[in-house]
């Protein structure tokens, strides 16, 4: 799967953002990702045969309670972690892409901050990408409302109660992001994330750091 011709072909995180690289470490978080889901989808199967073959009303509600916490507690704390690390590795590998086109031209790696919303202007203005373009706008779209998701599933973990205390203006705009997006939802305050938001984010990375690196 590695490049035998590095190095240490097994220190993938060294390797610089080339299309194999970065299809191999998404790749590895997409496979994780996906096998897990199909676990959970025959966990959450078997749930449901168990409730509907119950013998009575009480064993009935217990199993219920059991299928409610495994939606909002194992099913989205795996969603969640995911979408956390898909996220740093976008962060690292467009970090990666700058420090490498800064090399190969011979220029100055003068980023102010650090961030995608760092990275996309220093990339814009010294190498001319176009990220107005359709082949890059419709995955910036998709990573621009990940990277309003992961604020506040890293600091609240996703309690957007909690989250107004952290900044009311950007947790009003988040609601706003939630109720027009497929695949997010609230239940209360917590956001909730469905299986297809996550592969669809994984995608979106995946194809944004292709056409950028």
């Amino acid at each position: 799967m590695f490049s035998k011709k590095a190095i240490n072909s097994y220190d993938f995180l060294s390797l610089p953002p080339t299309s194999q690289t970065i299809r191999n470490r998404v790749g590895v978080v997409r496979n994780h990702f996906l096998n897990a889901e199909r676990l959970h989808a025959e966990d959450r199967l078997e749930l449901n045969r168990n409730i509907s073959e119950a013998p009575h009303e009480g064993i009935r509600e217990q199993l219920e309670i059991e299928l409610h916490i495994f939606g909002h507690f194992f099913e989205r704390i795996h969603r969640v972690s995911t979408l956390l690390i898909v996220y740093s590795l976008l962060e690292n590998l467009m970090a990666k892409v700058c420090k490498y086109k800064a090399e190969k031209h011979n220029i100055e790696d003068d980023i102010v901050g650090y961030g995608i919303l760092s990275f996309k202007p220093y990339l814009e203005n010294n190498f001319g990408l176009n990220f107005s373009a359709p082949e890059i706008e419709k995955h910036w779209a998709r990573v621009s409302t990940l990277n309003k998701l992961r604020n506040s599933l890293a600091h609240s973990e996703g309690d957007l109660e909690q989250y107004a205390h952290f900044s009311k203006d950007q947790c009003i705009k988040l609601k706003k992001t939630i109720n027009s997006t497929k695949g997010l939802s609230l239940y209360s305050n917590t956001i909730m994330i469905s299986e297809g938001f996550v592969t669809q984010s994984i995608d979106a990375v995946e194809n944004l750091l292709l056409a950028i690196e």
